[in-house]
């Protein structure tokens, strides 16, 4: 089933998207806030103004109050033509001198309004009420005036309706609303736009992969950002192992294809003379070259799919504790009944109940392989009818080291460089062979970084050491 696609422009984009609403949203509130404030400061300025002109016209008089209503106070409010303005003066006794007796009255006499604001002296002070069903702001102060007996005091109070301050502030919200949304479309075309220069060398480095061939797989060369670094050079990373593989590939193919050409066609020459023979005794040697052929052929195969093998998992490298001495005695089960006749083949372990297991991290199935083809190698090479074969796992230090010695004719100075080159025989050799074997096991060996080392006998015969590091039995 496949799953949904991950689009890093659609995630970005949503993210930015996300972040410029809750942002909108923000400076909206706060627009708003702003613009009732701005309303309710032009507005406020106009009723304490209005208030302060009929308290200029509030006297005293012969112990009455009295008050010629000022044109002035009355036209300051005629900027907001949509409203309705009440007034109210009245003693502090609350008989009423002027305007509407019904006008709610302060909520106190202190100098702090409804509103928080602190006032100090005879400055108007406001609140916020509600009047004949609507909304209405009032401001209000007291007039104090010296009187025959004692100072009297009045309060004059002037209410609007709040109609023509919340159309300032819808107006003003209204204006700020359009930049705002007109400030972040521009913003998310500017992060679109950065976005798709981002993600440009991502579609460069597309264009560039789409153009190879098959068998390109040199690094990429168009140029990429800091971020992408470790993702292009992972890719560069594999695209370098792809090549590799292909190349142990095409060389496998090759190198299989020519060792295995001439054995068939001898294979195939034999059987054509074989059933030409006539003579009975003549077939059946023929038949016995056919036989011998085929052994050859059948080696190999094995060590070719066994080279293939070793090389495909030395790539891989899935290493696991694995057990020395266990994967010796297999490599002798495995090998040494094949030869003919039968040798004098002696392994030597470490004692099993006074020592710890011979553990190193590896891959079995490689030490294993050359474990036999070393084996094999020794039967093949340096085994004589009258002497042994000797296999020890000895302790090093913190290496295990695994010795073969032979009783053969050694390796020629000459050869010691060019041993362990695939397909790679001495000039006379004792059995035939593909030249593989050393290959796989110093590939082996190298790939879990150990040693493999050949050397010459005092006497005669050859020894055949591999190290490997020892692995922790908590591993």
């Amino acid at each position: 089933m496949q799953h949904g696609r991950i689009s890093v422009r659609r995630r970005l984009l949503t993210m930015l998207m996300a972040l410029f609403a809750v942002g909108l949203g923000v400076l909206y509130l706060l627009v708003r806030g702003y613009a009732h404030q701005t309303a309710d400061t032009t507005y406020d300025q106009l009723l304490r103004a209005s208030v302060l002109s009929m308290a200029d016209s509030l006297q005293l008089v012969q112990g009455e109050w009295q008050m010629d209503m000022p044109y002035a106070a009355l036209a300051l409010l005629e900027q907001a033509p949509r409203d309705r303005v009440f007034y109210r003066v009245a003693t502090d006794s609350g008989t009423l001198i002027s305007g509407y007796a019904d006008l709610p009255p302060p909520p106190g006499r202190a100098n702090a309004d409804a509103d928080g604001a602190s006032v100090a002296g005879d400055s108007p002070q406001l609140y916020t009420a509600a009047y004949q069903g609507q909304p209405v702001r009032v401001a209000w102060m007291e007039r104090k005036v010296a009187g025959p007996r004692s100072a009297e005091s009045a309060a004059i109070q002037v209410a609007q309706t709040r109609e023509a301050r919340n159309a300032l502030a819808d107006n003003i919200l209204w204006q700020g609303t359009l930049a705002l949304i007109g400030f972040t479309a521009a913003a998310l075309a500017l992060a679109y736009w950065g976005l798709q220069r981002s993600l440009f060398p991502i579609q460069r480095i597309e264009r560039e992969l789409a153009a190879r061939n098959a068998s390109d797989l040199h690094p990429i060369t168009a140029p990429v950002p800091e971020e992408l670094d470790t993702l292009v050079h992972s890719l560069d990373g594999f695209m370098a192992r792809l090549a590799d593989n292909l190349d142990t590939l095409r060389l496998f193919i090759a190198e299989a294809a020519h060792q295995l050409r001439t054995p068939l066609a001898a294979l195939h020459a034999q059987m054509e003379v074989a059933l030409d023979e006539e003579d009975p005794a003549e077939q059946r040697r023929s038949l016995a070259a056919v036989l011998r052929n085929a052994e050859k052929l059948s080696r190999l195969v094995n060590q070719l799919l066994s080279d293939a093998s070793v090389i495909h998992r030395s790539n891989v490298k899935q290493f696991l504790p694995v057990n020395v001495a266990d994967l010796l005695s297999q490599a002798v089960y495995d090998t040494v009944p094949q030869a003919d006749p039968q040798p004098d083949v002696r392994l030597h372990l470490p004692d099993a109940a006074g020592a710890m297991p011979a553990l190193v991290l590896g891959d079995s199935l490689m030490l294993r392989e050359a474990f036999k083809n070393l084996i094999d190698n020794a039967l093949r090479h340096g085994a004589r009818e009258d002497g042994c074969i000797d296999i020890r796992l000895d302790a090093d230090g913190g290496n295990w080291r695994i010795t073969v010695s032979d009783q053969g004719p050694g390796i020629p100075p000459a050869l010691a460089n060019t041993a362990f080159e695939r397909f790679a025989r001495g000039p006379n050799p004792r059995a035939p062979g593909a030249g593989l074997g050393l290959s796989i096991i110093k590939r082996v060996v190298d790939v879990h970084q150990g040693g493999f080392s050949l050397s010459n006998r005092v006497g005669g015969g050859l020894d055949a050491v591999i190290t490997l590091q020892a692995a922790s039995h908590d591993a």
